[in-house]
């Protein structure tokens, strides 16, 4: 879920399938999306403007992935039309994916989370920050197995581990959330 400005349309986005009397959240972290580019940046790639550039190539995420829906909404942000972008239909399942594609020289840039760019060895423009979450059933807090998963996620090792990546945060990870907590709903 993006932070700021792009949050209420990819909330609207979920809210068809999650229902604020039935779903709960569970936050996993805070993480970094920017754009990926070769180490030291050798194209001088400083931001989304330059996707127009003919001589970038640049590898996607899927159709209906979150990254895809945040790339589309900041072209759309930058005026920058989708045919604009060489490369725009190439895409790759994962950031780590997407990562290595340009790490191997295959495109030029990309858009996934900081952990998968650093892992690469890739130069890292950070675009947005987004909360990250597991949405489950209210139903299923009270299941042993979910109740286990929780509290892992929220113990300190875990929270350490999490922070010890690239770009996340982990202050509130393993806390539940409703709906309505989570996004200040009405």
């Amino acid at each position: 879920m993006p932070i700021g400005e792009f949050e209420g349309h990819a909330l609207r986005r979920y809210l068809r399938w999650l229902r604020p009397d039935t779903h709960c959240l569970v936050h996993v972290a805070v993480r970094t999306q920017g754009l990926f580019v070769a180490r030291d940046n050798p194209k001088q790639v400083r931001g989304l403007s330059d996707l127009r550039r003919p001589d970038l190539r640049f590898v996607n995420r899927p159709e209906g992935s979150g990254t895809r829906v945040l790339t589309e909404l900041l072209l759309e942000r930058e005026g920058i039309a989708e045919s604009e972008v060489r490369g725009f239909d190439d895409t790759e399942l994962t950031h780590a994916a997407v990562a290595a594609y340009i790490a191997s020289g295959m495109a030029d840039a990309g858009i996934g989370v900081q952990t998968a760019a650093q892992r690469f060895g890739l130069h890292f423009i950070p675009l947005l920050r987004e909360r990250y979450f597991f949405a489950l059933r209210l139903s299923a807090l009270q299941q042993p197995h979910v109740k286990a998963v929780l509290e892992m996620l929220g113990s300190p090792e875990s929270r350490a581990a999490i922070a010890s990546l690239a770009g996340y945060h982990a202050a509130e990870t393993g806390k539940v959330q409703r709906l309505q907590e989570a996004f200040k709903l009405g």
